[in-house]
């Protein structure tokens, strides 16, 4: 009973987040607000880093502590409580943004952003290890690949309601709209985890931080399969870290641009719908391993593409380049969470969670240098580092053992 009832507020959640993330969409609206506010490349870097890298490296710090929870849904609801704060916030300040200078406007909007990502941190930690122990087999597998269906369904509507404000609007009053919608909408999804039952697990011993640190090497030791899966999150992880500089590629390049931020949100929403329907022929055939093998040859194309059609064609042409990044978008998010989950247990999940979103280390550090370095040499050299990164996964991709493999054996 608690499974089903369990499986809906999971549900639930997965669709009203839907319409947060998109309010507050990383690879257009955020890289957009942060260009009118006054910031360049690097902002954009600095901003990437703490919505994509802190969350990460902050995991770690919490999971000693977590991991020896045998209940972890109080944690859960105090993580999310705080990001509906801090979008809050977010909103309050841009309200009244005309009144600061950039850089102190700046420094407001990533001190509330940073909130908001470890606080996330602090919650997605909770919300992993109890999806985990809410269902296994089947079930899980049709909640992860339902939930990629729903939410890119909330996701396309939300993305309607944003291109509307956008245009509606002016600055910077739809970015007030747009936030204080987010942290309204997520109180309502956070109505989902406080139905949750959750069931006892089997809590870990606590351990500090340094502590927490010291054991990674001999984890990784015991656990091949979990160090090929981290090598191959940071190599997909710089392909990630790119697509917030899609946007400032064709802001360079394309006159017409501006006008267009709904628009160029809309096409990737449209990816990512798209990219939810042929998920379940995947899965099916290959497991979530399949789905991280198109994640490496999207990674490939997409650098390569956004160069060339940004360089030698109009801004029509630049479109697909969105519509591609949103299926990279898709695949991600659902591959960060089923592959982690099918590789941990019960009782080394949250464990697992804070290693791996600690050793991601190209989110983490790499959108501070990237956005430095497109302003030194270009996009060129990034891109297509990018893109050899991408296709050196692969060979790793190949050599991990996932459910699909034990499968087939």
């Amino acid at each position: 009973m608690n499974s089903k009832k369990n499986y809906y507020a999971f549900l639930w959640h997965a669709v009203l987040l839907s319409i947060t993330i998109t309010f507050t969409e990383i690879n257009t609206i955020m890289p957009a607000l942060v260009l009118n506010i006054g910031g360049n490349e690097f902002h954009i870097g600095i901003m990437t880093a703490i919505m994509v890298g802190v969350p990460l490296g902050a995991q770690l710090f919490f999971a000693g502590f977590l991991h020896s929870r045998q209940r972890k849904k109080p944690y859960l609801l105090t993580g999310i409580s705080l990001r509906i704060f801090s979008l809050a916030l977010i909103a309050l300040t841009l309200g009244n943004i005309r009144r600061f200078s950039l850089s102190v406007a700046l420094a407001m909007i990533y001190l509330e952003l940073l909130l908001f990502t470890v606080s996330g941190a602090f919650a997605g930690i909770s919300y992993l290890d109890i999806l985990g122990k809410s269902f296994s087999g089947e079930m899980r597998q049709r909640f992860f690949l339902r939930k990629q269906v729903i939410s890119s369904v909330g996701v396309l509507a939300s993305a309607l309601m944003a291109r509307g404000i956008l245009s509606r609007f002016g600055y910077p009053e739809h970015y007030v709209v747009l936030f204080a919608a987010a942290s309204g909408v997520l109180l309502l999804a956070s109505g989902g985890f406080w139905v949750i039952r959750e069931e006892s697990g089997t809590p870990g011993r606590a351990a500090s931080f340094f502590a927490t640190v010291k054991s990674i090497p001999a984890i990784l030791a015991t656990d091949r399969n979990l160090a090929r899966y981290i090598l191959v999150n940071n190599m997909l992880g710089f392909g990630t870290v790119l697509l917030p500089f899609y946007l400032s590629l064709a802001r360079k390049m394309y006159d017409s641009v501006e006008g267009l931020v709904g628009n160029l949100l809309l096409f990737q929403i449209s990816g990512m719908v798209a990219s939810s329907l042929l998920w379940p022929r995947i899965v099916k055939k290959t497991g979530f391993k399949g789905i991280l093998y198109y994640r490496a040859y999207l990674a490939m194309v997409l650098p390569c593409a956004a160069l060339v059609i940004a360089h030698f064609l109009p801004v029509w042409a630049y479109l697909p380049v969105f519509i591609l990044s949103g299926s990279a978008v898709s695949s991600m998010k659902l591959t960060s969470e089923a592959v982690l989950i099918e590789l941990s247990n019960d009782s080394n999940r949250a464990l697992y969670s804070g290693i791996v979103g600690t050793l991601n280390l190209t989110v983490a550090l790499f959108p501070l240098v990237i956005g430095a370095f497109i302003r030194w040499a270009g996009y060129l050299p990034v891109f297509m580092f990018g893109a050899l990164l991408a296709f050196t996964s692969i060979f790793y991709i190949r050599r991990m053992v996932c459910p699909v493999d034990r499968r087939g054996n």
